[in-house]
């Protein structure tokens, strides 16, 4: 039965994917690293599956490295998991910039030629009939030990090495599953990294738990490749996120998305705009879901509408992130008091379930700050309707206290947004020190959203209060908007930088225009 392909045109069978994952195993094991965590490398590709398979099959603990992180960010998560190896490609590391891995790194060109003849063949004998505990040298792993450490994508500081367990990840695909009505005739497109908890779980995990196929691409920007995959395969079940189906909507033919029946985004707000453009363009509307690394990740998910024998019973509710999934509960808190809002009110978004992370990584203190009788802090303010649908509102760090008022950056945002017509993000709302009012907001702006004073003049004739318009000098142009390697927009990086150019205003220093802080 046909397990994976990538864009390289490897193809595996389930069978075959086994015998070689335990094949490679059995090399990566006579390393010499008796390190629990093994690092791994590599775009999502079958090379890169097959790794993460091996690892695990051997009762290790997979750390997948965000190769789009910056160099301290790698560096930070190698010395948070005391790594000593590091599974890669030597083709593909030299396609980067500025990595610097550990001594003991092993590349795939080295390792695999020396599987022998006989080393597959006891591969295959070991699939066949050997049991768990023969495969597993290192340990045989439990429900909650720890599968894998995903490192938080550094959005808003530091990466945070998140451990999940078998039963966080066994669980959040079940729900996956149940609710999108996954078959064994399924078609997956698997595009997410897997440093990406996402791509780890529900593009790898989730298709090879339930049986059905999945075809890889390693870049979700190349929309040409991305189109000419889902076509050719006839894949039916497609996850990214908003910003990549601004490239498929653009470059994508009208029906190289035919064969898909459904579409889930997360890791980012859907714009009713992007989801009416590719709605109309592909004649399938965009299904969005919310979680987080913390969470396995799946939270919530707009699914179909279930009608049976004409009692029907809705499964998406425009501009919400959907129902929490099946064993997963919500609650929305008031953020200073902790205790539960009135039904429609907006608060802080609590999550308890199965798919809760067991913590950080060497950090309980930042475990206990997150984690209180098995609820987890998204951080997040949302509200939940009559009807249970959750509506995600900002992250409560995009939120700014200036004369005891609290002002949502992103409904800010919004007013420029909605004036412009724009469909991408020209315009990022964020703050910076203030020492009369304790904050002050600082606009980023690209040449896409034209002229500042055009920019100044949609803010000051918006009905909205004066303390939710941005001062004139706080405007800050720049060459795009910097993002992360999940497409979302690196809001540490703007928080810095906004704070750095409010210092150097008031140390007389001239602003630059144009700053070069893209990607």
């Amino acid at each position: 039965r046909p397990a994976v392909l990538d864009t390289t045109g490897r193809r595996l069978s389930y069978g075959k994917t086994l015998v070689s994952a335990i094949a490679l195993a059995d090399e990566i094991d006579r390393t010499g690293d008796t390190n629990e965590k093994i690092g791994v490398l590599m775009p999502s590709s079958v090379a890169g599956l097959l790794v993460n398979v091996a690892l695990t099959i051997a009762g290790r603990v997979p750390v997948n490295l965000n190769f789009t992180a910056s160099a301290e960010a790698m560096a930070s998560a190698i010395r948070q998991c005391n790594m000593k190896t590091v599974v890669t490609s030597r083709a593909f590391v030299e396609k980067l910039e500025g990595i610097v891995l550990p001594e003991g790194a092993v590349y795939l060109e080295d390792i695999v030629p020396r599987i022998s003849g006989g080393a597959k063949i006891a591969a295959l004998l070991k699939a066949l009939f050997a049991p768990m505990s023969a495969l597993c040298k290192y340990r045989v792993p439990g429900a909650d030990d720890v599968a894998t450490i995903i490192f938080s994508s550094g959005s808003t500081g530091e990466p945070k090495g998140v451990m999940l367990s078998h039963h966080n990840i066994i669980s959040n695909i079940e729900a996956f599953r149940m609710l999108l009505h996954l078959e064994p005739q399924d078609r997956m497109c698997g595009i997410l990294p897997f440093f990406h908890s996402f791509g780890y779980t529900c593009s790898m995990w989730c298709p090879l738990l339930s049986g059905f196929f999945a075809a890889f691409h390693p870049n979700p920007l190349d929309a040409g490749k991305v189109a000419d995959l889902v076509r050719d395969e006839k894949l039916t079940v497609f996850l990214a996120t908003p910003t990549f189906l601004l490239g498929y909507i653009r470059k994508a033919k009208k029906d190289d998305f035919a064969s898909l029946r459904i579409l889930v985004v997360g890791a980012e707000k859907l714009k009713k705009k992007v989801a009416d453009a590719f709605e109309e363009r592909f004649a399938l509307r965009p299904r969005e879901g919310y979680g987080a690394t913390e969470l396995s990740p799946v939270v919530s998910l707009n699914v179909p509408d279930v009608d049976i024998a004409g009692v029907k019973q809705p499964g998406t509710r425009e501009g919400s992130i959907g129902h929490p999934v099946p064993g997963v509960h919500v609650k929305v808190v008031d953020p200073d008091t902790m205790q539960p809002v009135p039904e429609g009110q907006q608060g802080l978004l609590l999550v308890k379930g199965p798919n809760v992370m067991l913590g950080y990584l060497g950090n309980p203190a930042k475990t206990a700050e997150v984690l209180k009788d098995g609820w987890y802090n998204t951080g997040d303010i949302a509200r939940v309707d009559e009807d249970g649908f959750v509506f995600l509102l900002d992250r409560l760090s995009r939120y700014s206290k200036i004369g005891g008022e609290m002002i949502p950056h992103i409904a800010v945002e919004d007013h420029y947004m909605q004036a412009l017509g724009a469909v991408t993000p020209v315009i990022y709302v964020t703050s910076a020190p203030d020492e009369k009012k304790g904050e002050q907001l600082i606009v980023f702006y690209t040449q896409e959203a034209g002229e500042v004073e055009k920019l100044q003049g949609i803010i000051a004739d918006a009905d909205i209060p004066n303390l939710w318009k941005p001062r004139k000098e706080n405007y800050f142009k720049i060459e795009a908007l910097p993002t992360l390697g999940s497409g979302k927009i690196d809001q540490k990086r703007l928080k810095d930088l906004a704070v750095k150019s409010v210092e150097q205003r008031a140390a007389g220093v001239p602003a630059s225009l144009d700053r070069k802080v893209a990607g």
